[in-house]
């Protein structure tokens, strides 16, 4: 992050004045790119700093967790933890909820910093246009990251497609949920022609952006074809079940790169960043300076006290926040490799001795250490204090498997999908003879299995309908207010009146 420094001064607004303290910077909040924006290494230090935002402490490293887990039936907030996130464990949410200040200001940052690049970078006469593409392309992924995850937490919002260079342009209206959505297939379409298949780490390539489209278009399938809040401006969910099965085809067909990897501890190994899993992650590193450098997601599952795992690895203590419900845990087969190798049931204490979970199947409400934990957040080579190297995934391979299984539904391509997950995880085959929909509830369920913890299980039900059918009448949870999209901040609100509409 290095490059960091040569647009120090480039201050990243979002549409509604961000986050308090960049506003309070008047001075450069709104400076010229005058004398910036000349040069190939200028390009890529924007660039750069673009993708620094996805890390972020309030971004993909703890709040968008917290936001897209905490409502479904995985974690539970511990008790005496931040009683913002207890709500949204409760699927209580009001405006004024706190957690969700940093899920709309911290994407329109990423956006303004997106949307700089796509602006000013064209214009650099002194780069390739191999090289030009290459940036210009992935900053339209990422906005169209940022603009996905918004639309997908709280329905229609405001969409700024230039850089915010003076504070007049922050106060938009909210645009449709379809024209948002256009534009995200828009930027993604161009993200898919201007960038290459080169592998760079935390860093979105073409094979991503093919992934990341195929979701879209499953979002709007499902969302049509079940009836979820939102999405009747859908037309045809059978074209968008045609799109989605086309992009994921392209990522499992079109390059060689990526792939499942034959070893699940591995997938979440910080030492194998570079895996065949890893479509696009948010990227950490335990030598960072400051939180969003480095990442402290491990210590919000780890219990609070010094032990070692089944393997003997150390791991120093945790925060104990996030806590797996028995509603996933016990929803496992007993012989699922997810479960016996990703979610820790026995521990050991420092010395080597037994410090067990206890009997899993009766997991205790009242001791929080008595919980098993998901180890897909760890840092095999963390010995002390709060800093790890752990990545957040924003997109892996098997998501995008899953996505072409959907897609395909009971074909014998959408069946051999599903046996590529259910093989690595130690299981059998789907039933034969499913019907399309009985198909799809299968691949949800195997989505909730082979993705937990990584902030997809709320959008999958909110795009399949599903917030009552699982969360209410399946596990007994209640829902006060709107489940399938979060209020706007009021904060936002009160500085915007063009959100009351």
């Amino acid at each position: 992050m290095k490059n960091l420094k040569y647009i120090a001064l480039i201050v990243a607004a979002t549409s509604f004045t961000a986050c308090k303290k960049q506003l309070e910077e008047k001075p450069y909040g709104f400076l010229s790119t005058a004398n910036f924006y000349k040069t190939e290494a200028d390009a890529n230090s924007a660039l750069i700093y673009a993708y620094s935002i996805l890390p972020d402490l309030d971004y993909y490293a703890r709040n968008f967790i917290t936001l897209t887990e905490a409502p479904t039936e995985d974690i539970e907030i511990a008790a005496g933890k931040s009683a913002d996130n207890v709500l949204l464990d409760k699927l209580s949410v009001s405006p004024v909820n706190a957690s969700l200040r940093p899920g709309f200001q911290l994407p329109y940052v990423g956006i303004n910093r997106a949307n700089l690049v796509i602006t000013y970078v064209p214009a650099i006469a002194t780069m390739s246009e191999t090289s030009r593409n290459e940036v210009v392309g992935e900053a339209y992924a990422l906005r169209a990251l940022h603009y996905f995850n918004l639309v997908r937490l709280f329905g229609a919002v405001p969409m700024h497609l230039e850089p915010v260079d003076d504070p007049s342009k922050t106060n938009l209206p909210k645009s449709s949920m379809k024209v948002i959505y256009d534009q995200i297939i828009d930027d993604l379409t161009k993200a898919t022609a201007k960038t290459d298949q080169v592998r760079r780490l935390g860093r979105v390539n073409q094979v991503g952006a093919w992934g990341l489209l195929s979701k879209v278009y499953l979002t709007l399938a499902s969302g049509k074809s079940s009836n979820a809040p939102g999405y009747d401006f859908v037309t045809n969910a059978d074209e968008m079940y045609v799109k989605a099965k086309e992009y994921s085809s392209m990522v499992i067909n079109k390059q060689s790169a990526y792939g499942l990897d034959p070893d699940l501890v591995s997938i979440y190994d910080v030492n194998k960043k570079a895996g065949p899993e890893h479509l696009w992650d948010a990227s950490t590193d335990r030598t960072g300076t400051n939180e969003g450098l480095y990442s402290k997601l491990p210590k919000m599952f780890m219990p609070n006290i010094n032990f070692r795992l089944p393997n003997n690895v150390f791991v120093p203590g945790g925060f104990n926040e996030f806590l797996t419900e028995a509603a996933l845990y016990n929803s496992f087969d007993a012989n699922d490799n997810r479960k016996n190798l990703l979610i820790i049931s026995t521990i050991k204490d420092v010395n080597g001795g037994n410090s067990g979970t206890g009997p899993t199947q009766n997991l205790s409400i009242t001791d929080a250490y008595t919980r098993p934990f998901s180890n897909k957040f760890n840092d095999s080579g963390w010995q002390a204090g709060d800093q790890t190297s752990c990545n957040t995934p924003i997109l892996r391979y098997s998501d995008v498997l899953l996505v072409y299984a959907e897609a395909s539904g009971p074909t014998a391509e959408g069946y051999a999908a599903v046996k590529a997950i259910r093989t690595r995880a130690g299981l059998g085959d789907l039933p034969p003879g499913l019907s399309v929909q009985q198909f799809r509830d299968a691949v949800l369920q195997e989505r909730s299995w082979e993705l937990c913890f990584e902030g997809q299980r709320l959008f999958d039900l909110r795009r399949t309908n599903n917030m009552e059918k699982i969360l209410v009448q399946k596990y007994g949870k209640t829902i006060t207010g709107d489940g399938y999209f979060f209020p706007i901040p009021q904060s936002e609100v009160d500085r915007n009146p063009n959100l009351n509409n």
